[in-house]
């Protein structure tokens, strides 16, 4: 039994290896000296039977002496009959030289199929010529030439001259403008400012929008009061410059004595209001409804006549003629 499956082994491997052909070429059997060449290695092999496992050749720095390989391509695997897609080869290339002149026999490749060592698909044997350089002994040796000194044309170095002038003017132009756009001095916008409201016109504004909250209307008296007290203190701050917002109303009248903007009548309405504001705020005053109202006119009245006896007297020869503006009935 034994011997009948040794015996199918050997003929289905000899019968593979019928199957399979390898092929090696040279492009140029004769080279110079120091030349290379190109030699290709082709494996072809059906594989109706299974894809059989192939150790290909060990190839060296040198293929037999003196014949040495330059480099070695990576084993590509074709199909080259796509008509019979079950044939399939296997190639490399292998780039070789030699260096000593010659006749050099290179041997067979062999490939070994499935581990079948005894039946290797081998190649055919190449011959390569490695010929010298002919030399005429005749006309005897000469000596190395040395370096040749290369002369420039005129028209040469006066090309790299005007390139490296240009090249320095575009640098000093950029440095220049570099340098003068950090000189620069940043223009800074120039902010129009507003023109300043005229202290009357600021406080009559006040008191309007004070009216609009309607204060005292929702039981808020306290806070309409303290706001009709502000506007006024602040109106005589802007015109006198007196600091009353910090003031009481008995140092506010005090100090009213030493200016001349406010008469008698001006100062007594001023009184009223500042010293009812403070009896609401302070003292808990709960005031009628009538002077809730006449509070705030008083405060409009005050300040209207205040401007009024502010404006200058002109002489009877120098005030304008007042165009007839009697109203029709």
């Amino acid at each position: 039994m034994f011997f009948a499956i040794a015996l199918l082994s050997l003929c289905s491997a000899s019968c593979f290896s019928q199957n399979a052909n390898a092929v090696a070429g040279i492009d140029s059997t004769v080279i110079v000296i120091g030349n290379q060449t190109h030699l290709h290695l082709k494996l072809t092999y059906d594989t109706k039977g299974g894809v059989p496992k192939i150790q290909w050749p060990l190839i060296t720095d040198s293929l037999v002496s003196k014949v040495h390989v330059v480099s070695k391509s990576k084993i590509d695997t074709v199909i080259p009959d796509h008509a019979n897609p079950t044939l399939q080869s296997q190639t490399q290339d292998l780039v070789i030289t030699s260096f000593d002149s010659g006749y050099y026999a290179i041997p067979p490749f062999q490939f070994i199929l499935d581990g079948d060592s005894s039946h290797p698909v081998m190649t055919d044997a190449l011959m390569m010529q490695v010929r010298t350089i002919p030399v005429d002994t005749a006309k005897g040796f000469r000596d190395i030439k040395g370096p040749i000194q290369v002369k420039f044309p005129i028209i040469v170095i006066l090309m790299y001259v005007g390139i490296a002038v240009v090249i320095l003017a575009i640098i000093g132009c950029l440095i220049y403008y570099f340098i003068k756009k950090s000189k620069k001095k940043v223009i800074e916008p120039v902010v129009v400012k507003a023109p300043p409201i005229d202290p009357h016109i600021k406080a009559l504004k006040a008191l309007e929008e004070l009216a609009l909250k309607k204060l005292w209307q929702e039981g808020k008296t306290k806070e309409y009061y303290s706001g009709v007290s502000d506007i006024l203190r602040t109106y005589l701050d802007d015109r006198m410059q007196l600091g009353a917002l910090e003031m009481t109303t008995d140092e506010i009248m005090y100090a009213l004595r030493r200016k001349n903007e406010l008469n008698d009548e001006l100062k007594r309405k001023l009184r009223e209001i500042l010293v009812l504001s403070d009896l609401v705020k302070f003292a808990k005053e709960q005031p009628l409804p009538n002077e809730n109202e006449a509070i705030l006119n008083h405060a409009v009245d005050f300040i209207n006549s205040s401007m009024r006896a502010q404006e200058p007297v002109l002489p009877e020869s120098n005030k304008p003629v007042e165009p007839n503006t009697t109203p029709t009935v």
